[in-house]
């Protein structure tokens, strides 16, 4: 993996140390160069925990990943720990121009979003989220996507109903950034049409919550 963008903060935590708090602010995203990082969250007066991460992982994504200021999960610190942390603009940025040396990094983003901490959460801006994951699929090249496989995908990503997810999908039909086609079998997609501006909304959508 190559080296981080040098105005990157590079940052240590000692063991049992908080690296960030449920509810606190989530202006960053990390990822985990040395040591091991717990992921947890309160659930009925319990700890839950979710994830043991070990490098290279990345961590603290999803509130900006998914347009929500809040921490849905804490993170600590195992044992000392090194992690590079990455300021929500330089995120942003990375999602609009979809650099080579993070591209790996992007694909473990969408695929994150299938995992059991993304499932117990509740999504905050799902139309946020919808936005940035076809801007990381279709920067991968991949802007016809079938649409049943797409909709239980989204769903079950998000922890919501198919309606919800159907809601959201005509909506960006209705704006001309998708397009709903059929394929030789006959198979209902979605074609996105301008990558760049899933990002764009995204945007426009966080500065309005």
């Amino acid at each position: 993996m190559a080296s981080p963008k040098s105005s990157f903060l590079v940052r240590n935590f000692l063991k049992y140390s908080v690296i960030f708090g449920e509810g606190s602010k989530g202006d960053s995203a990390y990822l985990l160069k040395e040591g091991r990082v717990e992921i947890s969250k309160m659930m009925d007066g319990k700890k839950k925990v979710f994830a043991i991460l070990k490098p290279v992982s990345m961590f603290g994504e999803m509130a900006i990943l998914l347009g929500d200021e809040k921490r849905t999960a804490t993170a600590v610190a195992l044992e000392d720990s090194k992690v590079v942390e990455i300021k929500n603009d330089d995120f942003q940025e990375y999602i609009r121009q979809s650099p080579p040396m993070i591209s790996t990094l992007l694909n473990v983003l969408v695929h994150r979003l299938k995992t059991a901490t993304s499932k117990s959460l509740r999504v905050p801006n799902i139309f946020v989220g919808i936005c940035n994951v076809f801007t990381l699929f279709g920067k991968h090249g991949n802007r016809n996507l079938n649409y049943l496989d797409s909709l239980n995908y989204l769903s079950s990503s998000f922890n919501t109903n198919k309606e919800t997810i159907d809601k959201v999908l005509e909506t960006l039909e209705q704006e001309k950034m998708i397009e709903f086609r059929m394929n030789d079998q006959r198979e209902k997609t979605i074609y996105l049409i301008e990558i760049e501006d899933f990002a764009a909304k995204a945007a426009e959508k966080r500065k309005g919550l």
